[in-house]
Formats: C-alpha cells, sequence, structure tokens
C-alpha cells in the first residue's frame, strides 16, 4: 500500500520548524497519537485538518496534499520495474519515503534516468541506423573497393621491377584516381555523420511536455482568456464556423489561423518554464498549445463545461453540440480545471495498436505509464476489439483505488491498398466516487463490475493474475490490524 506523503511531509516540515509532536498536536486541537499515527502513515487525515497544520507550519495546503510528490512516485516506481535495473530482491524501499525525506534526491535520480535513457535510446538508434541505411552500406562497400583497389596496384608497384615505364605509371595512376574516391567516399561518410538528420534524439522532450502540462494541469487560464477574444471577435464578425468540414480538417484550419494570435501568449508561457529544458521541448510544448488554444475557442470553457454537466460528460453529445471530434471533446473535458469552476477530474490517455502511449494526464492516485505499456485490463486496449464503440468498466488497484475507464478506438486515417487502418484509442478515466455524475456508469453494477486490475506488469502485486507477462517487482500488501480503543482496524 502507498505510503501517505501528507503524514511525511508534516514529520519533516515539523522537525525542520523544531516543533515537538505534542505541540503541534496542541495547536492543531487532535492528540499527539492521533498525530503521530498520522506522520507514521496509519491515519488518513481529512482536509480540514490539512488546513490546520499548513497554518501552524506556515506553508500553503499545496505544499502537504502531495499531489505533485505522488507523480514524482509514480515515476521512481516505474524506474524500479525497467528490466535494465530490477534486482531479484524487489524494491530498496518505499519510493515514498525518498520523495518524502529527501526531494531533492528523488529529483536528480529521475534527471539521471532520464539522462541514462537518452544516451541508451540514441545508442540503440544509432546502431540500427548503421544496420539498415542504404547510404552507409553503400559508403562501406565503395570504401573497400577503393582501398582494395589502391592496396592491389601498391603490391604490383612493390613486387615488379620489370615494369615498363608505360605500365607503371598506369598503376600509379590507379593509386592516384582510387585515392581520391576514397577520400571522397570518407567525406561523405563524415558529413552523414555530422548532419541534422543522423543526429539521435529519445523520448525525452516529450516527457519534458509531459511535466510542463502536469505542472499545470492542464489548465492555461491566459490561452483561454485569449480564445475568449477571439470566439467574440469571430461572432461579431460573423465568420463562419466552417462546421460542415470534417472535423480534423476544421480544427486544423482553426489552429492555424490563430497562429499569429497566440503565438506571443504561448512563447510567453514555454519560454523560461523549468520543465522545458531544450529548444526541441519548448517546440513541442508551443505546438501542444496552439492546439489547447484551438480547443478554447471552438469549445469555450463555460458553455463546455455547463453541457458537460447537463449531459453527464457524454462525449458524442458534446461532439454533435460543438461539432468536434471524439478525442477532441474527450480532451477537453480533461482541461476543465479552472479554480472553482472545475467539472470532474480526468485522467486522459492516447495509445496505439501497438500499446505506445501517445498522450498522458495522469490523476494524482492513477499514474500512467510512460515507459512501459498499461494493464491489458484497461478498457483502453479492449476499445481496439470494437472501434468506434465506448467500452468501459470500473477497475480497483491494488492499493483500494477505485476508477471508472471508459474509452474508444476512433480512426484516425482510413485504410488503403499501401496502408492498414490507422486506429488510436482514447480513454478517459475518473474516481468511481464521480461515476454517478456520469452517464458512462449507468447500468454497471458498481460491485459486481469491479475489476481487479494494476498500472504496468511490474509494479502490480496481483500474482495469480491470468493476463500478468513479467513477474511482479513489488510484494503483495497484506493488511495489518492495529487496536484503537480497542477496536481492531484493518489497513
Amino acid at each position: 500500500m502507498a505510503r501517505n506523503l501528507t503524514g511525511l511531509k508534516i514529520r519533516e516540515m515539523r522537525k525542520k520548524r523544531g516543533l515537538a509532536q505534542g505541540e503541534l498536536a496542541r495547536r492543531t486541537g487532535i492528540s499527539a497519537s492521533y498525530l503521530n499515527l498520522i506522520e507514521l502513515d496509519k491515519r488518513a487525515i481529512a482536509g480540514g485538518l490539512v488546513d490546520r497544520i499548513a497554518a501552524e507550519l506556515g506553508v500553503e495546503r499545496s505544499d502537504l496534499d502531495g499531489v505533485a510528490e505522488r507523480r514524482v512516485v509514480a515515476n521512481l516506481e516505474e524506474i524500479a520495474a525497467d528490466p535494465a535495473f530490477a534486482g531479484t530482491d524487489g524494491l530498496p524501499g518505499p519510493a515514498e519515503d525518498l520523495v518524502g525525506r529527501h526531494p531533492a534526491w528523488a529529483g536528480l535520480l529521475l534527471r539521471l534516468y532520464g539522462a541514462w535513457r537518452d544516451q541508451s535510446e540514441a545508442v540503440l538508434a544509432l546502431a540500427d541506423r548503421l544496420n539498415r541505411d542504404p547510404f552507409l552500406g553503400d559508403s562501406v562497400h565503395r570504401m573497400l573497393t577503393h582501398a582494395t583497389s589502391i592496396r592491389a596496384a601498391a603490391e604490383i608497384l612493390e613486387a615488379e621491377d620489370s615494369l615498363t615505364p608505360p605500365d607503371r605509371q598506369r598503376f600509379l595512376s590507379i593509386v592516384t584516381t582510387d585515392t581520391q574516391k576514397l577520400a571522397i567516399a570518407a567525406q561523405a561518410l563524415l558529413e552523414f555523420f555530422g548532419s541534422a538528420h543522423m543526429r539521435v534524439r529519445s523520448a525525452t522532450p516529450a516527457e519534458h511536455v509531459d511535466a510542463f502540462i502536469l505542472a499545470a494541469d492542464n489548465y492555461f487560464p491566459d490561452l483561454e482568456a485569449v480564445a475568449s477574444t477571439v470566439r467574440d471577435e469571430r461572432i461579431a464578425n460573423g465568420s463562419p464556423d466552417a462546421a460542415e468540414r470534417p472535423e480534423t480538417r476544421r480544427f486544423r484550419l482553426l489552429r492555424e489561423s490563430l497562429r499569429e494570435v497566440v503565438g506571443e501568449p504561448i512563447q510567453a508561457i514555454v519560454k523560461h518554464h523549468p520543465a522545458l529544458a531544450s529548444d526541441e521541448s519548448r517546440v513541442l510544448a508551443a505546438s501542444a498549445l496552439h492546439a489547447y488554444a484551438a480547443a478554447a475557442v471552438l469549445m469555450p470553457y463555460e458553455p463546455f463545461l455547463e453541457a458537460a454537466e447537463r449531459w453527464r460528460y457524454d462525449l458524442d453529445a458534446l461532439c454533435r453540440l460543438f461539432g468536434v471530434s471524439y478525442e477532441q471533446a474527450a480532451h477537453r473535458l480533461a482541461t476543465l480545471r479552472r479554480p472553482g469552476a472545475e467539472g470532474v477530474r480526468f485522467a486522459f490517455m492516447r495509445t496505439d495498436a501497438s500499446g505506445y502511449v501517445t498522450k498522458r494526464l495522469p490523476l494524482p492516485r492513477l499514474p500512467l505509464p510512460r515507459y512501459g505499456n498499461a494493464c491489458p485490463l484497461w478498457a483502453i486496449h479492449g476499445a481496439f476489439q470494437t472501434p468506434g464503440v465506448t467500452v468501459r468498466g470500473f477497475g480497483e488497484l491494488p492499493a483500494g483505488e477505485q476508477f471508472l475507464f471508459f474509452a474508444r478506438a476512433v480512426e484516425k486515417r482510413p485504410s488503403s491498398a499501401t496502408a492498414p487502418r490507422h486506429l488510436l484509442s482514447v480513454m478517459l478515466a475518473c474516481s468511481a466516487a464521480e461515476a454517478g455524475r456520469i452517464v458512462y456508469g449507468d447500468g454497471i453494477d458498481l460491485g459486481a463490475a469491479m475489476a481487479p486490475i494494476g498500472t504496468i506488469c511490474r509494479l502490480c502485486p496481483r500474482e495469480a493474475c491470468g493476463h500478468r507477462q513479467e513477474a511482479p517487482l513489488v510484494a503483495r500488501p497484506r493488511p495489518v490490524k492495529l487496536p484503537v480503543g480497542g477496536i481492531a482496524q484493518t489497513l
């Protein structure tokens, strides 16, 4: 079971401020023994108590709620699940302990792992390029041919003293000509390795964009304001929405037309953001924000939120009302995070048929895989079996968190004589406690349909799962009984 990062942070902050456990308990109106259980992850902590403790420690509530830290924990656990590092003795210890007590070391470890993956993937890509690129094969063949010709001519010149002057000149000419050709082939090969086309990059810039979007909770108020102004101007000028166009083409045209208007605000957002560590990551982030702005124009925040609540987050209804695609509507639902006017909090995930994750926005208690495929029991995979049909269901993680999942495989490009049908599966997930607000939770018996799921096999302790592909790295959580006031509680 995951450790409570809030309890760990309270303990560390209290010690840094020189406060005794009993003193902090007295100030916040609870017993010292209860605070001790909170700090030891033996008791959950209610929202009002978090506020009181934060006030006594002189920090913001957000400094204690552990949302950002849980993302770090999930990433550390995926590192441990990497077969390159996984040992036979299981995890070295709870990742929460490292994050709670030494957050800077946890951050350094993630950066080191990112650098290692970057270099490893670069080496693999380079090796693949060396093995497969026709230019390289042809260049090496030509170099060997010229070198063989030079060697043969040189051996004849050295061994044959009886060569006539014309013959000697002919062999010298061969050496000179093939030496020049060898130099040209070597120079071409050198330029090839130094060219921009040969530079290899791993997925690290995309991961930087992931961190950037997560840090903003996938909500950008400056772009929402610009989009609102643009939409008002379009309405005032009578600009058509071109709803008769296919949704994807309409979205692309709008995105291009907004490029000049939103360019400056987007650059202001990405230019100095700490999560965007390279020019490439900033370019990718800017591209994502251009799409965000276009979505905000097509699906303005207040009307879209009101429609989502009225239609109980029915994506097909939202698609009809706003003239957008299923994926566009689903992604917009994941951006309804305006403080004081939030919609249901969704995780968003998109994958291709191979399981490669192309978009991800996790929930605090639902880490989405970054380095490995998601649990095969998730709806996002089942959706490929019935394209165009929404697959839905409830799932419970090993630690007890319960979620509603719903996904649909959408066609990005129809099949042709030379290419197969291109399908992507789009999934949203939310806490099972929110299922009553969502149409996709209707008609499912929550108790009977709660499937035991995991995140990825290496991090899932369900050893008896028939879908398991790898041995678990983590041990199965065991219930612990603690006597509290004469009553035993199971944690």
